[in-house]
């Protein structure tokens, strides 16, 4: 059996397709949607412009083989320029003297009124709700938010070759250390707390029931050998 596929050109040389499909317009919604930015601050996790809350203990699907590691440049609190390779692939990042902008009568105030690096080494890891399969992308540029993701590598490491199309669950917490500056101080925790069959992961075999041996043949009944009488 055959098919036959059959197109048809509008004028510019634009391809219609049956049922109203537009592909520009639906490339033209991926490339533009916006990533929806967890970020850890003061101890609570918000996410969105509008920085809402996510409780501590909410868990959600990480991918690990799209975490993200490099550098972002900034200026004027606006991502300008990056060096951002996928973990799982091998990426290294540069070293920090060979980005440039090493001139700090050049850098940026922050809020204290110190000069600011504008390449910030940067982690990115999506995360996915459980129920709802909503994206986000968590960042972090401080030390505590990398220690935390370094952490959960080192678990995932140890684990995930035992977990063949499965994916980490995380679960968001926290915990404080005292800095004798600032006092006490938050940083994040993403525990690992579960495993979940990836959508795409296929179904493992599953093993048939070990084989019976053969029955062996009846045995034929002997022969009764016929009752002698008096007569």
């Amino acid at each position: 059996m055959t098919s036959t596929a059959v197109s048809t050109t509008q004028p510019a040389g634009a391809l219609a397709h049956p049922g109203g499909f537009d592909p520009y317009a639906a490339y033209g919604e991926q490339a533009t949607a916006s990533k929806v930015y967890i970020t850890f601050k003061n101890g609570e996790y918000l996410f969105g412009t509008d920085q809402e809350e996510i409780p501590l203990g909410t868990r959600f699907i990480a991918n690990m083989a799209g975490l993200r590691i490099g550098w972002k440049h900034w200026s004027n609190k606006q991502v300008t320029d990056e060096r951002m390779g996928l973990l799982a692939e091998g990426y290294r990042p540069p070293a920090r003297h060979d980005l440039g902008d090493t001139d700090q009568s050049q850098w940026e105030l922050d809020d204290k009124r110190q000069p600011r690096d504008p390449w910030q080494q940067t982690n990115e890891l999506t995360l996915r709700g459980i129920e709802t399969g909503d994206e986000f992308v968590f960042a972090t540029s401080g030390k505590g938010g990398i220690g935390a993701i370094g952490e959960l590598c080192k678990t995932y490491g140890k684990l995930y070759r035992q977990k063949p199309g499965m994916a980490p669950v995380i679960e968001l917490g926290h915990d404080h250390y005292n800095h004798k500056v600032y006092g006490k101080t938050y940083f994040p925790v993403l525990k690992l707390v579960d495993w979940v069959r990836e959508p795409d992961a296929a179904e493992p075999p599953v093993a048939a029931p070990p084989a019976l041996p053969p029955a062996a043949p009846a045995k034929a009944p002997e022969p009764v050998a016929p009752k002698r009488t008096r007569f």
